[in-house]
């Protein structure tokens, strides 16, 4: 699943008719739009705001894997030319000072820059970074809901000491955005294809489920048998969770220790997995 989370309808706009997000709901103050794959939440200005949309967008997810999650919007710069557009390496809330540090683990072209989140609309830009009113509270969510590396921050250069945020409207944000689509079309590629890699590593090796249904493990075995199934995964990625002798044991404590003997006759210089009792 991809998660985008916009300030304004006037950056939502073109991501909405270029991704065809039609299924159109309403929830409290926001604003939802969904396909199969993909949702967008229109928050409205500032960090609560993005913040509370960010949340109540991860509570839709309920498929358990790794989403993706990109904040897309307007900043302004002290020195970048608008129409630029950055991806976030550090995001600082300014009324705090607390950072966040996105790790980037896949080669765009987009530049990265600092992103500093204020509290009301910057026009001195005493920084040499990008402005915001978003980020900070978007990604201080996000991070709890996905790994580090698949939220994410990208913004369009608006503003500046050249041209201030008095020059910016609704018609020049929408076409900001739609001038950069190709750049998210490359990120959100990008990040997809880590998604996929991720919640591949993270599932379950097919068998687990049989294991579990056929013998009754109490809540330590199930943690043993979660730690030896992500073992077997290591060592036989390919293969199903599932042995031949495993038919003739009576109960769960046999079938760990099957397990487990298994695994650390294929890896024996390798540390092994927490002690499974005999029977």
């Amino acid at each position: 699943m991809i998660n985008l989370v916009v300030a304004l309808p006037a950056e939502a706009r073109p991501l909405i008719a270029h991704y065809r997000l039609t299924d159109k709901t309403t929830m409290g103050a926001f604003r939802l739009y969904r396909r199969a794959d993909m949702s967008l939440i229109i928050s409205g200005p500032g960090k609560i705001a993005a913040a509370a949309a960010t949340a109540l967008l991860a509570g839709q997810n309920t498929s358990g894997e790794q989403a993706v999650w990109l904040n897309i919007g307007i900043a302004g710069h002290a020195t970048h030319a608008t129409g630029v557009s950055l991806l976030a390496h550090r995001i600082t809330d300014h009324a705090t000072g607390k950072s966040w540090y996105p790790p980037r683990l896949f080669d765009l072209e987009t530049a990265s820059a600092s992103l500093i989140t204020v509290d009301v609309a910057e026009n001195s830009y005493h920084q040499d970074a990008a402005y915001d009113m978003e980020a900070s509270g978007y990604y201080a969510v996000a991070g709890r809901f996905s790994t580090a590396e698949l939220v994410q921050c990208f913004k369009v250069v608006s503003d500046n000491r050249e041209q201030s945020t008095a020059t910016v409207t609704a018609e020049r944000c929408a076409q900001l955005l739609t001038e950069t689509l190709h750049e998210i079309d490359q990120l959100l590629g990008a990040l997809a294809a880590l998604a996929q890699d991720c919640n591949s590593w993270h599932a379950a090796p097919a068998g687990l489920e049989r294991l579990s249904s056929q013998w009754h493990f109490t809540v330590s075995q199930q943690h043993q048998l979660a730690e030896l199934a992500r073992r077997w995964k290591v060592l036989m990625p390919d293969r199903p969770l599932w042995l031949g002798e495993l038919d003739s044991k009576k109960n769960a404590a046999g079938v760990l220790l099957c397990l487990q003997q298994h695994l650390d006759s294929l890896a024996p210089g390798l540390p092994q997995a927490a002690h499974v009792p005999r029977v």
